[in-house]
């Protein structure tokens, strides 16, 4: 599985410490607290979502350390975001040793940003039982990678996928642009199991595996969390503690793959290029909207996507006379039956463009790991 499902958006740079609280009825975002008035001006106070129930506005304000932060220059105003609220990049941010044991309420599991989280964003308290803290994965990569906003972060124990939602938080409060793959099977509690092979469903079946910790958390989980909506289609209720509203979502895009087994020869005849397709567009940095792509052109390019894939060598000439338009493309995979033919045309692609041989390289990878 890996992290997108919809079209790319454009990545939203609000990077906001803040807190949420009701306001007046006025659209104005009139509030009480003294010299808020002088805050708006600068950005360091806005008005977002409005509560028709309840007739009130919701006002983020940056909390007093981050306006010192900004007085002193250790924080720069880079802009403002789509309320007028001020964006923020910490200057100089680089990696933190973190301390041997951290003791912060925000990162207790099962508790507020644990259980109360998956919640909110499910509907559902029984879905996973005592989830991590999304702040404590949060904080941990960022002591790990908070210096690397294009990290690529994997975890093959997905569970209910708060590495991914971590990842999003991370990305906004750093305009970052970290990716994150997770890897779970759709396994059931014993429990559960049971239950249902009583009723008379199995592994398999429909009814099971609507059961299965994918079905039931890891995929509802990451999509609520991007798109801000739970599975029933209502927007989820709570904000984050940099103030942003969980039915706020995010910019990211996430996508869901079942991994399954194919025939080598098949895939070395061919004859697998669209189960494939998917890991070539994840290769090339999953950027854009993945394009179908037709095996029998000569060529490909899609538009959106930083790659292309040179199906024929009488493709050659069409392929280069596109890249010239094509500054962005950082990946050529080129079908070749030898290692010959594959040196001889991936010759004429010039740095910084990567060339992978196809399908050699693929299932050379696969043959290594299952030595």
């Amino acid at each position: 599985m890996r992290t997108r499902a919809r079209g790319r958006r454009t990545r939203a740079t609000t990077s906001w410490h803040g807190r949420s609280e009701p306001t007046g009825g006025s659209g104005s975002g009139d509030s009480t607290r003294s010299g808020s008035q002088k805050l708006y001006p600068l950005g360091y106070a806005a008005s977002t979502k409005r509560d028709p129930r309840r007739g009130t506005w919701s006002v983020r304000y940056l909390l007093d350390g981050a306006i010192q932060r900004i007085e002193k220059g250790e924080i720069e105003v880079k802009g403002r975001g789509l309320h007028g609220e001020a964006v923020l990049s910490e200057k100089g941010r680089g990696k933190v040793i973190p301390k041997t044991m951290w003791h912060r309420g925000r990162h207790a599991a099962g508790a507020t940003w644990g259980t109360n989280l998956l919640t909110a964003l499910l509907g559902d308290a029984s879905a996973f039982s005592y989830p991590k803290s999304v702040y404590a994965v949060r904080d941990t990569l960022s002591a790990a990678i908070g210096d690397r906003p294009d990290a690529l972060i994997m975890d093959f124990f997905a569970g209910s996928g708060t590495t991914l939602h971590a990842t999003l938080l991370l990305n906004a409060s750093d305009e970052g642009r970290r990716r994150c793959i997770l890897v779970t099977n759709n396994e059931l509690n014993y429990q559960v199991a049971a239950r249902l092979n009583r009723h008379g469903h199995f592994r398999g079946d429909p009814e099971f595996e609507a059961h299965g910790v994918f079905q039931a958390s890891t995929r509802p989980r990451v999509t609520a969390a991007i798109t801000g909506l739970r599975p029933d289609g209502q927007p989820a209720e709570g904000a984050y503690l940099d103030g942003r509203e969980f039915a706020e979502g995010f910019p990211e895009n996430v996508e869901f793959f079942t991994l399954d087994y194919l025939d080598p020869i098949a895939v070395e005849m061919g004859l697998h290029f669209r189960e494939l397709h998917p890991l070539l567009w994840l290769a090339a940095g999953g950027v854009g909207d993945r394009e179908d792509i037709d095996p029998a052109a000569r060529f490909a390019l899609p538009a959106g996507s930083p790659y292309g894939v040179l199906f024929n060598p009488s493709g050659m000439p069409g392929i280069q006379a596109a890249l010239k338009d094509r500054l962005d493309v950082t990946h050529v995979f080129i079908v070749a039956d030898s290692e010959a033919s594959f040196a001889d045309l991936a010759s004429a692609f010039l740095p910084p463009v990567k060339t992978v041989c196809l399908y050699r390289e693929y299932l050379e990878t696969l043959r290594g790991a299952r030595e």
